[in-house]
């Protein structure tokens, strides 16, 4: 859909505070399915080397080299879980409606479609 044509028809549906956002670097549908299903690996790996690093230090209080590691590991882990989640809620194009201070998100889409779907979905009160 040609965007002054989903732009027309998303202002009538949400009024004279539409606005909207688009992020040319969001991942595909595709990516952020593979990025939901690889975080939940991720965050299972996550938790065992934080459960790991606990028992360790309590162990040995912190001072050796396989705690280290361990917690090298861990923040490692952590840090490639936070960057799937955020490629998984991640969307090209946002409308939603601004006032003075804040922009509130209605829908989130893939393609202007996908996003007017989602909002004449939330306007009959469907998901």
């Amino acid at each position: 859909m040609e965007r002054s044509v989903a732009i027309r028809r998303l202002r009538r549906m949400l009024g004279k505070s539409f606005g909207y956002q688009i992020d040319g670097d969001a991942p595909s549908s595709d990516e952020r399915l593979a990025a939901k299903e690889a975080l939940t690996e991720a965050n299972t790996e996550q938790q065992r080397l934080a459960d790991a690093c606990k028992a360790r230090r309590e162990l040995i209080l912190g001072a050796d080299a396989e705690y280290q590691k361990l917690s090298a590991e861990w923040s490692a882990a952590r840090k490639h879980a936070d960057e799937l989640r955020g490629t998984s809620y991640r969307f090209k194009y946002q409308v939603g409606t601004a006032d003075k201070l804040f922009f509130r998100v209605e829908a989130s889409g893939d393609s202007w479609e996908d996003v007017i779907k989602k909002v004449e979905a939330k306007k009959r009160g469907t998901r």
